[in-house]
């Protein structure tokens, strides 16, 4: 990719936002829809009217190649001490010059699971602004056990970061739609564009993350492929490898927790619970 952020202002003064899409470069939702985003304001079909707004396509080397990664997850390298050595680690670096600037950040991600139902992760300064889009779900405190992400460096900056996972990274027509609208929503609630679309006002369930499971060994395997938000009651194993095997000790709510090959210290299965609003 030639260009990989772009920066528009309004006239008006406003608050200062960033679009995140293609920290992973094969979750296509979010990439289509910025695209198409991009192309309406220099076409001037959509206009900037205040603040301004930077349009980033996270990590291109992994687009153009429609990976998620070349050598590393990039949604883990946001961290304010990053040293590391690779591509991802010199891009989180870059981005996060982006990040300490704005004000409110909106990362656009998808799933590797095929029944992903579409969900919001974000901490409570952001549930107003999540409240107005097209989610049923949202997952909090997801920073203290997956550090690293664009939403969690928003959080410990004292600012407003959600992540928005818009259903299979295949980019179907129903998941490019609930990313772009979501854009749309976004710079509206913040005033950068005119209203362009309804706000949704939903009702939604929150899931407090309380834990997470590691690959810990090349042998490592869950039982099974879960759906995200599936239930599992106490006592119930989920995973095993040589070292050791894992059960819930409580009732568990499991997120992300497919048998997808990724690396010794990745996660394997986010765990959670619901709670009371």
């Amino acid at each position: 990719m030639k260009k990989t952020i772009y920066k528009f202002k309004g006239k008006e003064f406003g608050r200062k936002v960033a679009v995140f899409a293609g920290i992973h470069g094969n979750e296509k939702p979010g990439i289509v829809a910025l695209k198409k985003i991009i192309k309406e304001i220099e076409n001037s079909s959509l206009k900037i009217k205040s603040g301004e707004v930077y349009f980033v396509f996270g990590n291109p080397k992994a687009i153009e190649k429609n990976v998620r990664q070349t050598e590393k997850n990039l949604n883990r390298c946001f961290l304010k001490n990053n040293a590391g050595k690779t591509y991802e680690d010199s891009r989180a670096r870059e981005l996060m010059k982006i990040l300490d600037e704005v004000d409110v950040l909106l990362d656009i991600h998808a799933s590797t699971n095929k029944k992903s139902i579409p969900f919001a992760i974000t901490e409570k300064n952001g549930f107003e602004l999540v409240s107005k889009m097209d989610f049923e779900i949202v997952v909090e405190n997801f920073d203290e056990y997956e550090p690293g992400a664009t939403d969690g460096y928003m959080k410990n900056s004292g600012k407003v970061g959600v992540c928005l996972e818009c259903g299979y990274l295949d980019g179907s027509e129903k998941n490019n739609d609930l990313a772009y609208n979501s854009i749309l929503q976004f710079l509206q609630f913040y005033g950068i564009i005119e209203n362009q679309i309804k706000f949704t006002n939903k009702k939604q369930k929150v899931l407090r993350i309380d834990g997470v499971i590691k690959y810990d060994d090349p042998s490592f395997v869950l039982v099974k492929d879960f759906e995200d938000f599936e239930t599992i009651s106490a006592g119930n194993l989920i995973a095993k490898s040589k070292k050791r095997r894992y059960f819930t000790e409580k009732e568990r709510v499991l997120l992300f927790a497919t048998n997808i090959k990724r690396n010794i210290g990745d996660e394997a299965a986010i765990l959670g619970s619901w709670i009371d609003e």
